[in-house]
Parts: structure tokens; sequence; C-alpha cells
């Protein structure tokens, strides 16, 4: 929302110490959308909150689609990531073209060509496990969690076959069931495939209608763990979203779930940038490096394929 400087601070001064050039979408104040403007299919039981949400995302696609463009990465006002992001998105893109099949091809985009999403901000993401699929597995990633930092166990995905197991491995696959929005990358065929839906079919708070689409059509790929999270910042939870009420609880030291050297939370080390920089991980105990300097290089990754017969049980909670 325009009014939410406070975020507005945050999020400047961490895209300009990673050298990411962004453009504000402002927020939508559903109050004040006209009935007509509703589609017909959305549920008068969601929030305001959540339909502002939704329109905001939608008039992203809009101007994708009207503006031709080939594709924009989409962040949350409260969006985090490492301070590796830039190499993380190197191998992120040597996995997508390898899913994709096109890793000796010429394409248009670096993560390859015919995707609608690149899912890479959620807070989790089944697999598909009735398939026989390409996997690129990133192993011994410094920059990943180990799976005891898990977020939302729904909506892990199944990672059991041997060739996907490993304590600090990121992997990149087809998701389903995402959740959450924290940060997604949109091509212009999936933002007309967006508004088409939302229009046509059926209206849905964001993360559904993302799920939506990538379940009918395909064309989605994701990271696990992601590689942008949601930063919760020191002080009153209900500071953290516009969408509604989060009970008033104080926080004494913010948070990024699954970021381990979380941009936001070294902004002081980070601005005098240089080689020397240390910057600390969240969780200095479980992750494979309790501190950097600079930036790293990130592993390089391999594609493996996984039989539908090779994953085991892998229980949630209902």
């Amino acid at each position: 929302m325009p009014e939410r400087t406070d975020k507005r601070d945050m999020i400047a001064l961490a895209a300009s110490l990673s050298g990411i050039r962004f453009q504000w979408e402002d927020g939508v104040d559903a109050s004040k959308v006209p009935e007509k403007a509703i589609p017909e299919s959305w549920n008068r039981e969601e929030s305001n909150g959540t339909y502002g949400c939704w329109r905001v995302h939608m008039n992203i696609a809009q101007r994708i689609a009207a503006e031709q463009i080939a594709s924009a990465l989409v962040l949350e006002d409260d969006a985090d990531w490492d301070v590796n992001i830039k190499n993380q998105l190197v191998e992120f893109a040597r996995g997508t073209r390898y899913i994709l099949d096109q890793e000796r091809q010429a394409t248009h985009s670096p993560y390859g060509d015919g995707w609608d999403i690149l899912w890479v901000g959620h807070c989790g993401a089944r697999n598909i496990e009735d398939v026989d699929q390409r996997y690129w597995v990133i192993r011994d990633d410094p920059t990943a969690v180990p799976q005891s930092l898990w977020g939302y166990p729904r909506r892990q995905p199944n990672l059991t076959p041997p060739q996907l197991n490993g304590t600090f491995n990121r992997v990149i696959y087809g998701p389903r069931r995402g959740l959450c929005t924290w940060g997604y990358a949109i091509s212009l065929q999936g933002a007309r495939r967006l508004l088409e839906d939302q229009e046509l079919e059926q209206a849905l708070p964001s993360d559904r209608a993302l799920n939506r689409l990538c379940y009918v059509g395909g064309g989605c790929l994701a990271p696990y763990p992601p590689l942008i999270g949601t930063h919760r910042a020191a002080g009153s939870s209900d500071r953290d979203s516009d969408r509604g009420d989060a009970g008033g609880k104080y926080r004494k030291v913010g948070e990024t779930g699954q970021i381990v050297f979380s941009t936001k939370l070294n902004l002081k080390q980070l601005i005098p940038i240089g080689e020397d920089t240390v910057v600390k991980s969240q969780w200095p105990d479980k992750t494979l490096l309790k501190e950097i300097k600079g930036t790293l290089e990130i592993p390089r990754g391999e594609g493996v394929y996984v039989r539908k017969d090779e994953y085991k049980d892998f229980p949630r909670p209902s």
C-alpha cells in the first residue's frame, strides 16, 4: 500500500544492496472497488484484504499483457532473499533448462522457454509423485536450510528417492499445491493464461490462482527450499500484513523463514559493501556455514531422473 512507507523503505534498501532495480505496483484498497468490477465468481466471504491482494497481482498480469513484457519477477512488499540471490538464480536457471530439456538450446530466456510460472518464493509446494520426471539437485548448498527448518509440513515435497535425498540439498521441480506468493516470475504467456482463467473460469485468492494455473496447464517450476522468503520485522506482529490483524504479539528479533543469509537481517553489515563484509546465518548451529565473507559460489547441480515407483511413503499432517 502507498501509505506503508516503512515497508517501502526496507525493501528499497534491501534491493539497492543486492543490485536489484524494481518498480512499485500500488496495493489496492478493496473497499473502494465498485461491485461491478468484482468477478461474479469471487467468493464474497473472503476479506477485503484478500481481494485487494488478488487485484494487485491481476493488475501486474494486466500490465504484462498490455505492454507485451516477456517476463517479470513479482515480489511481495515483505519479501526477503539470500545475499547470494544472483548466484542462486544462475544455478536455478541451469535447473529449469534441464527440466525443460533445453540445456543445449539457444533460448530467449536464461531459464528456458515455454514456462508460465517460476515459483521461487513460496511457503510450501508439493511435487508430482505419480509420473516419471526430471529433477535438478544442488547438493551441499550452504544457502539451503536443513529439513528441520522447512515450513508448512502439509506442503512439503516428497524427496524420499535416494537421488533427491540430502540434508542440505536444494531441489528444482514441477510444483503442485503451492502456497504463498512471496516471489514468482511470470511470463507473458503465463500472464495471459492467468487473466483468462481468473476472468472466465473462477477468481481465486492469489496463491490458489497460481496453483490452479500450474495444475491445469503445467509450465510451472519451483525450488525447494525456496529462494524468496517473507520477512517479519522486530516489533508488533500487527505490522506484518495489511490483510488482517495478526494478534499484536511482540517480536524481539526480526526473522525470515528458510533464508540462510538473509539480506534484511544483515543490512547493517551490508551497507559498507566490500569483500570483507561478514554475513551471518540465521541458524549458525544448524546450517553448513555459520557466516560468510562476501558472496558464495553456489555448488553446481546435477540432473536426475526419478521413476514414480521410487517414492516412499511420506506422511503429512491432515
